[in-house]
C-alpha cells in the first residue's frame, strides 16, 4: 500500500508553524512502519492542477495507492481529474459558519463541495465529533471520526525541569500556562482579566502566568500586533508586569514548560477542531481549565480530566481559585488527563485508526 499525503498548501513539514503540518508529520513518521508514505506539498508550484497531474502516474501504477488530502480544494480537483484514485480528505474545521468558515456564502460553497466529494466516493474524516455531526447534518454519508493525537514521547511529565520552573516563576510558587496564537479568538484577554482578579482582588501574589504563542503563523511574538498591544496595555494598567510573561519557544521547549507548570488554561472562544495544545497539556499531566465548547467533546470531560466552565471571566476566575486551593482535585484532574492522553490520544494509537481506514478503503476498491 502507498499513502500520498497532500499538505495544506502552506508550509513544508516538519515545521513549527501549524497544527495541520504537525498532524501530517506525526502520522507520516509512524505510518512509514506499515506503508510507503509520500508527502506532496503544493507550496512549490501553488497550483492544484499541476499537483493532481503529478499524482496521476502514481495512481495508475499502483492499485493500492491512497491519496490522503488535508486541503479541501485539492480534494475537489483530485475528484474531478483523477476519479480512479482512492481518496480520503481530513477536514480540520467545521464546514458551517462561524469559526473558520467565516461567511454563510462560503459555508454554502463548502457544503456543495463536500456533498460532491461524498457522492464521488471520497471518505471524509473528522478530528472532532462536532465536525462529524456537522457533516452528517448536511447529508455526508462517508464521515468518520478519527481523533487528533499527541506526541507522548515529547510531551511528557518527565520533561519537568526545576531550573526552568524557577526561572519562569521568578520567586513565585504557582505557574499557570497557556499555549496559543496571540489572537482575539484565543481570548488571552479573558485569561488576563481573571488572572488580575487572582492577584489584585484575592491577593494571590505567588502566581505567575506564562503566555506561549505566535501572533501569526510563526512562533514569534509580534509586538506590533494590535491584540498584543491591547494585552500589553492591560498588563501595564493593572500592574501585572512582574506576574505575566510572553514568550516564543520551539515545541521541544514548550513541552518542558508544560511539564514544569501547575495549571493549564485554554480560554479560546472558538476552535477549528480539537486543539493540539490541550492534548499536549494533558500528556504533561496538567489540570486543565477550558470554556465548555462543543469542540472538546470526547477529549475533555468535566470534573474528570478538566474543568469545563461557562465562557465568562467570573467562571474562569472561580476555576483558577478552585485549582489553587484544592490540591487534591487538581491532582485528580491532572492524573486523569495524563491517563487519557496515554491511553486514547498517543499518535501510535491514532495511527492504528488510520491504518484500519486505509485497509477498508483498499479492500472496498478490490471488491
Amino acid at each position: 500500500m502507498k499513502v500520498v499525503y497532500i499538505a495544506p498548501m502552506e508550509l513544508p513539514v516538519p515545521c513549527e508553524k501549524g497544527a495541520i503540518e504537525e498532524i501530517i508529520w506525526q502520522l507520516s513518521r509512524r505510518l512509514k512502519n506499515f506503508v510507503n508514505v509520500y508527502i506532496y506539498n503544493p507550496t512549490t508550484s501553488n497550483n492544484v492542477y499541476k499537483l493532481v497531474k503529478g499524482l496521476k502516474p502514481l495512481a495508475y501504477q499502483c492499485d493500492d495507492c491512497i491519496i490522503h488530502s488535508h486541503n479541501l480544494y485539492a480534494s475537489l480537483s483530485i475528484s474531478l481529474l483523477c476519479k480512479r484514485l482512492k481518496h480520503i480528505l481530513t477536514l480540520h474545521y467545521p464546514p458551517t459558519p462561524p469559526t473558520v468558515t467565516k461567511s454563510k456564502r462560503r459555508g454554502k460553497i463548502l457544503r456543495k463541495i463536500l456533498q460532491f466529494l461524498d457522492a464521488t466516493g471520497t471518505v471524509i474524516t473528522a478530528p472532532s465529533l462536532y465536525i462529524k455531526e456537522s457533516l452528517k447534518h448536511m447529508g455526508i454519508k462517508k464521515a468518520i471520526f478519527i481523533p487528533n493525537g499527541v506526541d507522548t514521547s515529547m510531551f511528557n511529565p518527565v520533561k519537568y525541569s526545576e531550573e526552568l520552573r524557577e526561572r519562569l516563576l521568578e520567586g513565585k510558587d504557582i505557574l499557570i500556562v497557556n499555549v496559543g496564537r496571540i489572537h482575539p479568538e484565543k481570548n488571552q484577554l479573558a485569561l488576563l482579566v481573571a488572572f488580575n482578579e487572582l492577584v489584585n482582588r484575592y491577593g494571590y501574589r505567588n502566581v505567575k502566568l506564562v503566555l506561549i504563542g505566535p501572533t501569526s503563523g510563526t512562533f514569534r511574538v509580534n509586538k506590533e500586533s494590535p491584540y498584543y498591544r491591547l494585552l500589553a496595555e492591560y498588563i501595564q494598567k493593572h500592574d501585572l508586569k512582574s506576574y505575566v510573561t510572553f514568550t516564543e519557544l520551539p515545541r521541544s521547549d514548550v513541552a518542558k514548560v508544560l511539564a514544569s507548570s501547575d495549571i493549564y488554561v485554554h480560554p479560546s472562544k472558538v476552535e477549528a477542531a480539537a486543539p493540539l495544545a490541550v492534548l499536549e497539556a494533558m500528556a504533561c499531566r496538567l489540570p486543565i481549565v477550558a470554556f465548555n465548547l462543543q469542540y472538546y467533546r470526547y477529549y475533555l470531560i468535566n470534573n474528570f480530566n478538566s474543568l469545563l466552565i461557562p465562557p465568562n471571566v467570573r467562571a474562569l476566575t472561580k476555576s483558577l481559585l478552585t485549582l489553587i486551593e484544592e490540591g487534591q482535585l487538581a491532582s485528580k484532574l491532572a492524573e486523569n488527563a495524563y491517563n487519557s492522553a496515554i491511553k486514547h490520544f498517543s499518535w501510535n494509537s491514532i495511527t492504528k485508526f488510520y491504518i484500519k481506514t486505509y485497509d477498508v478503503l483498499v479492500s472496498y476498491g478490490e471488491e
